[in-house]
């Protein structure tokens, strides 16, 4: 059985370098949405083709360093931090809400990016704005992490099933002490998944059907075509079939699977994970490395051989079968729990 890590004592030094690297990486996220208003060419390559393709990896490997330096987390805080948030603690039933909320958030969002958010750096910039004035104005009513980064972020649902095997647990620098603003706690609980994440109906639910959908969801993404021209309702109904369509026929075996398997959810959980995340390399680590005569970090395909491109599909899916499914051990937790603010040592 996976139970709460014990209270973590870190040191002052420990927490100092954290707390540098979240200010760094809040005036990074600042400095990006300027970039997407003002030199929006810049700012979409940074964010879409540097900062996203990074993220996926990070989630599995270590979910409790991005959740220590996300800047939407931290300024999500930020209302808590001051001394302005009512600090309410959502029960159960809306923790399980906020879930599903983020769920739907992010199947709303992730198509978004073929219709606009990939092409206008202007409305991708406002669309960041909005959605930081969202999780500051949620974590001014609700208890630490559970308004923004254990609720309604559309990352979360990402970490949950993809962080479920991590290779590394770090200290808990966000939260000066634990309060129990969620149950289960999601960054000191190890092996938690979407569907184990809350005790909530619509959260249970929306994670249930994010783990069997997920795979044919990335697949579906990459299937949709560049758009050509204007938007149009033909290509907006494009842009969110294909993921959908895919994401239901991957939804569907994975019932076949959960029925034929009762008591093996949590590997067929992590196995559906591996293939979501290896889908998504599959297409993009080509493109990345200009293995597809496309723009790349590097020009590839000048100076290596038609097997880079097999390698750049199969080393990542190979990776993420082995951490997700293969790979034995007690699942770890992203970050220990905290201690109270009082016990820190010097």
């Amino acid at each position: 059985m996976n139970t709460p890590a014990p209270a973590a004592v870190p040191t002052r030094a420990t927490l100092t370098t954290w707390h540098m690297a979240q200010t760094v990486l809040l005036a990074v996220g600042t400095a990006l949405v300027l970039l997407l208003l003002l030199r929006p060419t810049l700012g979409l390559y940074l964010l879409w083709d540097v900062l996203i393709p990074v993220a996926p990896l990070l989630l599995a490997v270590a979910p409790g360093i991005w959740r220590n330096i996300c800047p939407l987390g931290t300024f999500s805080l930020l209302p808590r931090r001051l001394g302005l948030s009512r600090r309410a603690a959502p029960d159960a039933v809306w923790q399980g809400r906020l879930l599903a909320g983020a769920v739907v958030l992010l199947v709303l969002i992730v198509p978004l990016r073929h219709v606009i958010l990939d092409h206008d750096g202007v409305v991708t910039g406002v669309v960041l704005l909005a959605v930081a004035a969202l999780a500051a104005g949620l974590g001014a009513a609700l208890d630490w992490k559970s308004a923004w980064c254990s609720g309604l972020c559309p990352v979360h649902p990402v970490e949950l099933l993809y962080g479920t095997r991590p290779l590394l647990t770090v200290p808990n620098s966000q939260c000066d002490t634990c309060t129990r603003c969620t149950s289960p706690c999601r960054d000191a609980r190890g092996g938690i998944d979407p569907v184990t994440a809350t005790r909530g109906r619509a959260g249970r639910a929306a994670g249930w059907l994010l783990a069997g959908a997920f795979p044919g969801f990335v697949w579906g993404w990459f299937q949709v075509p560049p758009r050509d021209g204007g938007i149009t309702g033909a290509y907006v109904a494009t842009a969110y079939g294909w993921p959908l369509a895919a994401g239901m026929a991957t939804l569907a075996l994975f019932a076949v699977a959960t029925l034929a398997l009762p008591r093996a959810g949590r590997l067929l959980t992590r196995s559906w994970a591996a293939a979501a995340i290896g889908a998504y390399y599959w297409f993009k680590l080509p493109v990345l490395l200009g293995l597809e005569g496309t723009r790349g970090w590097v020009d590839g395909a000048a100076w290596l051989g038609p097997w880079a491109l097999w390698a750049a599909r199969l080393t990542p899916a190979v990776f993420f079968v082995w951490l997700m499914v293969i790979r034995r051990g007690t699942a770890r937790q992203w970050a220990s729990r905290p201690a109270p603010a009082a016990a820190l040592t010097r």
